[in-house]
């Protein structure tokens, strides 16, 4: 009879140390009490009370365990969740030493629930644990799993993935064969030495290492799961002799097929290969879940309600969305995209409009080698004129059109890098133009930006990044060291591993930056066998992680730079994902500026207006895009949620997980708040393009409103009037509105008035009398509903 198989199983571990090894089951890592010191093949990591970490499968590791160490390891059955997942190549970044995510605390309270389970002795525990095994597994590959057959963001031409595809394919429907190199070769039409030199780049190893880590897959899982001899094995899965088999079989696990078959079947007897814990460690254990357990419940409750002393207040430091991207400079002299960056303007209160590529070839050299800033100066005069404070990226970004992050289209042709002399010749021209045009007392107001352009290779010890750099900095200086001048556009959780090594080299030259940019999209990049792969993040708080990973880089290199910049930030990179359309952006707006309020120097929001990019493959009135407003001229959530955030006053009452509550100190109180639900695993393992309005309530972690209770303490008897502005999708969601038409093309000049005037807040007012210096306020925002509360004292003589 086959063993019975389990998806994860679980042993208490103690003071253990534990030679180097590697196995094919992934193991997930539980500190409890004392300290644990993983080292993964160089790198090591040393786990304290709480932490967690995965050890992908394959990969050489070592433990030492410290004298008092109490913990779990939790071992996942590799072959069984690649047959759920419907892939053989897995990887998992999940490291609470490395990495923040608010997907930590959800992972951390199952886990303990599995750990109090096992001392649950009733037959009806067993079906629980099994559950919550499951529900770990799914918060596992929701949040942490990357498909290392899905490098996102890695490759860069879109034909490689195909090609990975074909070779995968190939050997995964043949690997029972004698197959070789060559015959994949001729299969693809190509010579041997190129494809073996691809698979080699491509896969991490040689094509002859893949295919017997293929065959290894499936051997032992018939290895553990069936009573077939080991000569049978090996020639059912493409061996040609057992020693064949046992040969690779030993360079992996160290052992031959026999023994480790052996030591497997022994520690299906739980009894036999579980850690005795001595009756003093499970009582510490049940305490410590308890604790926890307690602690939770306090902070859930709590959590509902906000009461706020109104007498005690703080300066905001500033809600740092006060930015905005607005694209390829030169769009901004089309009359329809002023129109509509006049509104973002008045409603909004943006002060900083970022812009690039006003040094292109195309405005500003004259045909005779020299240069002409007459359009330039258009640009910058309405930006003026209208109350903008440019932001000035000084490279040269590329135009395209994103359906996801590995799929663009490329609408111009790039233009190539200026050399370092007719850099260093354009940028002197430049600062004169702007100086002698604007006043050194004016460029003192904007900020100079120049990105990592990939051509500068900037981790490289050859990149040209810094003498650029420093061409724009010493120059602008030279007109008033007051200008501010900075970069580099470092990518938050993609590029987070190499930016150490960028900083500790900046840091060692005589000219630094006054602020330091980055771009802030979702996605997370980790690094196996000398790859980047990139995957979604559905992190509710990835920004604030991110920022604080970067934070404690920047301090532990002593790269003490004066402002922290989000130069580009949105939840996608996608031209064509709905949820930009949808009532979720507008709260995951309100709640990352909520977040980030008094942290950062400065966001600019990615981007204004959809009027740039335009309807390639579509005529859908809302396609996608996220921009605040459509080419229509109709106003989206996230316009909205900028709207709300311009209302709040100067001074801080509380600013909470759901909410920021501000006051002028005169009898005016202004609150915004929201109920942003994190995005599913659905979510995950959707390509951005392919996400169906009709679908979007799956794209949801829950559903579950938010009731808010506020209480406002010391506030001064007398009457008031409340204002409460929201949206929701029952409520001023365009995307809704649009619904309820049937999605209807073409709308006629009626119809889309129509849902220009609905697509906005309602609005409700009410009075409340106060007797005892007591206000409360109680709503119930639906799932991804943004609400303004503004409270005004009503004077009566």
């Amino acid at each position: 009879m086959e063993n019975e198989r389990k998806l994860m199983q679980f042993h208490f571990i103690k003071n253990d140390e534990i030679s180097t090894h590697y196995h094919q089951n992934p193991e997930l890592f539980y500190v409890l009490k004392g300290t644990l010191e993983v080292q993964i093949d160089d790198v090591s990591f040393v786990l304290k009370h709480g932490d967690m970490i995965v050890i992908n499968a394959n990969k050489r590791h070592k433990m030492i365990g410290s004298e008092e160490l109490l913990g779990a390891r939790f071992e996942i059955d590799f072959h069984l969740l690649a047959e759920e997942l419907g892939t053989l190549q897995l990887l998992f970044w999940c490291n609470t030493v490395a990495d923040r995510n608010e997907a930590y605390r959800d992972l951390r309270k199952t886990l303990d629930k599995i750990l109090e389970r096992h001392f649950e002795r009733e037959q009806k525990g067993a079906l629980h644990l099994n559950a919550l095994c499951y529900e770990a597994l799914y918060i596992l590959t929701s949040n942490f799993l990357v498909k290392a057959d899905d490098s996102r963001l890695h490759m860069e031409d879109f034909q490689d993935r195909i090609r990975i595809q074909q070779i995968q394919n190939y050997i995964q429907a043949n690997y029972q064969s004698q197959i070789s190199l060559n015959d994949l070769a001729d299969r693809l039409y190509l010579s041997n030495a190129y494809l073996s030199k691809y698979v080699k780049k491509h896969l991490g190893m040689t094509f002859m290492e893949y295919l017997n880590n293929v065959r290894l897959f499936h051997a032992v899982d018939e290895l553990l799961y069936t009573k077939k001899n080991i000569t049978r094995i090996a020639l059912d899965n493409g061996f040609p002799t057992s020693a064949a088999f046992t040969k690779a079989f030993r360079e992996v696990y160290r052992e031959a097929p026999s023994e480790y078959r052996k030591k497997m079947q022994k520690e299906e007897n739980p009894g036999e290969t579980q850690t005795e814990l001595a009756e003093s460690e499970r009582t510490q254990i049940i305490e410590y879940l308890n604790y926890r357990e307690q602690k939770q419940e306090v902070a859930a409750k709590e959590g509902r309600v906000c009461r706020m002393d109104v007498t005690k207040y703080e300066k905001m430091r500033g809600i740092a969305s006060r930015a905005i991207c607005v694209g390829d400079a030169y769009t901004i002299l089309q009359s329809e995209v002023q129109e509509q960056l006049r509104e973002i303007k008045r409603k909004t209160g943006f002060r900083y409009a970022r812009i690039w590529n006003i040094l292109s070839r195309e405005e500003c050299f004259d045909g005779q080698d020299g240069y002409n800033f007459r359009k330039l100066d258009l640009v910058l005069d309405f930006l003026l004129e209208n109350g903008w404070t440019p932001y000035l990226e000084l490279g040269h970004k590329p135009t395209l059109f994103m359906y996801t992050p590995e799929r663009s289209v490329r609408e111009m042709e790039e233009q190539g890098m200026y050399t370092y002399d007719t850099f260093q010749g354009i940028i002197r021209a430049l600062c004169v133009h702007l100086a002698n045009r604007y006043g050194a007392e004016e460029l003192e107001r904007w900020y100079f930006e120049y990105w990592n352009d990939p051509k500068h290779r900037i981790a490289e010890e050859d990149g040209t990044y810094f003498p650029y750099f420093e061409v724009i900095y010493r120059t602008l200086k030279s007109i008033s060291p007051e200008i501010r001048v900075g970069g580099a556009g470092f990518i938050l959780g993609f590029e987070t591993l190499w930016c150490k090594d960028v900083f500790l080299k900046w840091k060692e030259r005589e000219i630094q930056p006054d602020f330091l940019s980055f771009c802030s999209y979702q996605y997370i990049a980790i690094y196996e066998n000398g790859k980047r792969y990139g995957r979604k993040s559905i992190d509710s708080s990835y920004m604030r992680n991110q920022v604080a990973i970067m934070k404690d880089m920047m301090k532990s290199t002593g790269f003490d730079v004066p402002e922290f910049h989000i130069d580009e930030w949105n939840f996608t990179i996608s031209n064509r994902n709905l949820l930009n359309d949808s009532c979720e952006q507008g709260a995951y707006i309100v709640k990352n500026c909520i977040d980030m309020a008094g942290d950062i120097d400065l966001m600019a929001y990615w981007h204004a207006l959809d009027v740039y990019s335009e309807y390639y493959d579509t005529d859908m009135i809302l396609n996608g895009d996220s921009g605040l407003i459509s080419r229509d001229g109709v106003a989206k959530p996230s316009y909205y949620a900028f709207v709300f955030l311009n209302k709040l006053l100067p001074n801080v009452i509380a600013k909470e997980e759901n909410l920021l509550a501000t006051t002028n100190g005169k009898g005016r109180y202004v609150i915004t708040c929201h109920n942003f639900k994190r995005l599913s695993s659905q979510y995950v393992f959707t390509e951005e393009d392919q996400i169906k309005v009709e679908d979007l309530n799956n794209y949801t972690e829950d559903s579950e409103p938010l009731k808010l209770k506020f209480v406002l303490d010391h506030v001064r008897n007398g009457n008031y009037l409340v204002k409460c502005f929201y949206i929701n999708r029952e409520n001023g969601s365009a995307q809704d509105i649009w619904k309820r038409m049937e999605y209807a093309k073409g709308l006629a000049k009626d119809e889309m008035e129509y849902l220009k005037r609905s697509a906005s807040p309602r609005v409700e007012m009410k009075n409340i009398v106060v007797d005892q210096e007591k206000l409360k306020l109680e709503y119930v925002l639906l799932e991804q509903e943004i609400r303004l509360l503004d409270i005004q004292y009503r004077y009566d003589f």
